[in-house]
């Protein structure tokens, strides 16, 4: 990557962690050490990519993963990777979540885990993930 790319690729990345956290706030309370609803990842590694943990399966109603859709819309190839991370399920729950695109939503929830309220949850534009996501 040329300078140019890379500055752009941090003013990017930066843009959209100030949206999605803005975002998030509006549906619940965020806490690096798991006792709030969610936590934006502070990390950035280079990629066209920010991540959100969800603590609380209420995180992953369809108008909060369309309301992160919406922050997408100027940011061409880039992605929302949103991990399940619920407290007290680590070692009975396997890894999960979405990948939030502009275009479409790459869901690879397994929703069997969920208690019965969530199991139902669904997002318009949605597939399901491949090995290849």
């Amino acid at each position: 990557m040329t300078d140019d790319q890379l500055d752009e690729q941090e003013k990017t990345w930066g843009k959209l962690h100030d949206r999605i956290t803005s975002v998030l706030d509006e549906f619940g309370v965020a806490d690096p050490m798991g006792a709030g609803d969610y936590l934006v990842g502070d990390d950035n590694y280079g990629f066209r990519c920010n991540t959100v943990e969800v603590h609380s399966l209420a995180m992953l109603r369809s108008a909060v993963i369309r309301a992160l859709q919406v922050q997408l819309a100027d940011a061409d190839d880039w992605e929302i990777v949103v991990a399940v991370d619920i407290p007290g399920t680590e070692d009975r729950w396997p890894p999960m979540g979405l990948i939030i695109h502009r275009d479409e939503i790459i869901d690879d929830l397994q929703r069997s885990y969920f208690p019965t309220e969530f199991q139902d949850l669904a997002y318009e534009g949605s597939r399901a993930g491949t090995g290849y996501d």
